[in-house]
């Protein structure tokens, strides 16, 4: 009677691989390369000839049954799966209110702020303001520093918006106003911008004057930023009221802003807006 060798008539599992190991043509094996474990199949006996490197089957000796998944790298709700340069990576979710966008280099995604402006606070003072003073002499609240800003990243440019409307007394012909900024908790103020005002004529009271001072700088910092205001007037001992808007009078009677329609209508404030660096820039010019 003839005899004819079938072979293995089903496939033969072996358990994990071993380097140790003897194995045959149909036999199966799990094998974990790198982070992915698969099932193999023998297609030719092998001892010591892994199954793949890299995610690549030795197909001399084996193929792939089952091809495995990495295991995934995310670890927190709203991770996402990027990748990287070379295989998958875990992208963490970003803060609130944060985008996702394309790095700096241009070969990645990263979280960041979107648009360009990326927060505004503003300062009112709805009433006056009297100052005296013919040297530098800081403005009260909310002028003295209290108008302030946390930038998000140190490149970051910082726009200061401040504007007054100014009453001047007989003896007052012009002031002059600085804004300062300081990085540091108020210890020490640089100079941003200064403009002076002209009362006109001596002798006679002037009221309604407007003072608006726009500027952007760069503070390199992510430390909170201050800003405040310096008045220098012309002349001492006569008031000069500053946020006087009405209609009439002088700084030595209205002392209170006009209310429209029940909202009083402010004559003076400072406005802060930070700007990512991407959109804003600032060019001194000699």
């Amino acid at each position: 009677m003839a005899t004819v060798n079938l072979g293995k008539i089903k496939l033969k599992w072996r358990g994990t691989w071993s380097s140790g190991g003897s194995y045959t043509i149909d036999d199966v094996v799990s094998y974990t390369d790198g982070s992915v474990t698969s099932s193999y199949i023998a297609v030719a006996a092998s001892s010591n000839q892994a199954p793949s490197s890299g995610g690549t089957a030795n197909s001399s000796y084996w193929n792939f049954l089952a091809k495995g998944q990495a295991t995934s790298p995310t670890t927190t709700q709203g991770d996402l799966i990027v990748r990287g340069a070379s295989a998958d990576e875990r992208l963490a979710i970003g803060s609130a209110g944060q985008a996702l966008k394309v790095n700096g280099s241009g070969n990645g995604l990263v979280y960041g702020v979107a648009g360009g402006l990326l927060q505004a606070k503003q300062w009112v003072k709805n009433s006056t303001i009297d100052n005296n003073s013919s040297s530098d002499s800081v403005l009260a609240s909310p002028f003295d520093g209290t108008a302030r800003i946390t930038p998000a990243a140190s490149g970051n440019i910082i726009k200061v918006s401040y504007f007054n409307t100014i009453d001047h007394g007989s003896n007052w012909r012009s002031n002059k106003l600085r804004l300062e900024w300081s990085s540091d908790g108020g210890s020490t103020y640089y100079g941003l911008a200064g403009m002076g005002i002209a009362s006109g004529a001596n002798g006679s009271d002037t009221f309604g004057q407007v003072g608006t001072l726009v500027c952007m700088f760069n503070p390199n910092t992510t430390n909170e930023v201050r800003v405040r205001v310096l008045n220098n007037g012309h002349n001492s001992g006569q008031g000069r009221r500053h946020g006087q808007y009405n209609n009439e009078g002088n700084d030595n009677s209205n002392t209170t802003p006009d209310t429209i329609n029940g909202v009083v209508a402010a004559g003076h404030g400072i406005l802060l807006e930070e700007y990512a660096s991407a959109i804003a820039s600032v060019t001194a010019i000699a």
